[in-house]
């Protein structure tokens, strides 16, 4: 979530290569949409249990990146500078793909949820039957998720703006209120979500260490072993989705609060506007990133995607 001021984040020409980067962003969004429908096929056809919460959850983290995928798709594909050449319709564009942000921070937010659904389920089993079993948390977290990521990006809507190029930027009318959001935005959709999912995969990891003594060199009883295997298998999935939720948004993040604490001023090492395109290349890559983690991790789906193809 960068700023595009075109002198900042563009450089001063009228994206002389933006033919290329709309062709790549034009991708990731269209491999982000049918990856999703696979995955949303493949739980829904071919997996019976996908009924439990954390499938629910799952599944809802593919709904939230299908439709970020969707709205990416006319919001940053389309070249504002060249087609938008009314004032009017310019702001409610530039206004309207927040909704890609909101999306995006909704995305981060249900990761974090699944995160403490499995952290209950393996560290506090007791617990997670009371608590987790009779739907309420997957209810709550549906609506929480919208919530969280209205509250954190519903400023965009009053801020972003059509320059006098056609383009859009963020047009803050305060330094400091610009300064203050910076920080805010930064914690709340980066810093607070990756500190949670470090601490809770970390000690998530610590309590399977500890089921292992129980299975010295793969040997226990049959349902017990089979159980762990599996939550292995689960939690191995999720950190790997965690892990590629952190490479996909941090460079973006950082990039975001390092405009907003100078003021807009470009930063030294930021050359031409280039990284502002790889970073928001690679947040929208981890909409599309995920189904390919279960493809080639989660045991479940890899049989669920077997029986569509076989």
């Amino acid at each position: 979530m960068v700023n595009l001021n075109l002198s900042w984040a563009w450089g001063t020409d009228l994206r002389p290569d933006g033919g290329t980067w709309m062709c790549i962003y034009a991708s990731i969004g269209v491999v982000g949409i049918f990856a999703n429908l696979m995955v949303l096929v493949v739980f829904f056809r071919n997996l019976p249990g996908h009924r439990n919460v954390t499938a629910k959850l799952i599944i809802h983290q593919s709904i939230i990146d299908l439709m970020s995928s969707v709205v990416f798709l006319p919001f940053y594909v389309i070249p504002e500078g060249w087609l938008i050449q009314n004032e009017q319709a310019g702001d409610v564009f530039c206004k309207a793909r927040s909704l890609f942000w909101i999306l995006a921070t909704s995305s981060t937010t249900n990761l974090v949820c699944i995160t403490i659904e499995r952290y209950y389920a393996i560290v506090y089993p007791l617990k997670h039957l009371v608590h987790f079993k009779n739907g309420k948390f997957y209810q709550a977290s549906k609506r929480l998720v919208y919530v969280y990521g209205f509250l954190a990006q519903f400023h965009l809507i009053f801020v972003a703006e059509i320059n006098d190029l056609y383009y859009c930027h963020y047009n803050w009318p305060d330094t400091n209120l610009q300064l203050i959001n910076g920080i805010l935005v930064f914690f709340l959709t980066w810093l607070l979500p990756t500190s949670v999912i470090i601490y809770v995969y970390a000690r998530i990891i610590l309590t399977l260490r500890k089921m292992h003594e129980n299975f010295p060199d793969g040997v226990g009883p049959v349902h017990g072993l089979r159980q762990y295997r599996a939550q292995k298998n689960l939690i191995n999935t999720l950190i790997a989705v965690s892990a590629a939720y952190v490479v996909c948004w941090t460079p973006n993040m950082f990039l975001y609060v390092t405009f907003n604490v100078t003021s807009g001023n470009k930063p030294s090492n930021i050359g031409h506007g280039i990284a502002h395109r790889i970073t928001v290349f690679l947040s929208v890559s981890n909409m599309a990133v995920n189904p390919f983690i279960y493809a080639f991790k989660y045991r479940d789906f890899k049989k669920g995607l077997f029986k569509i193809f076989s």
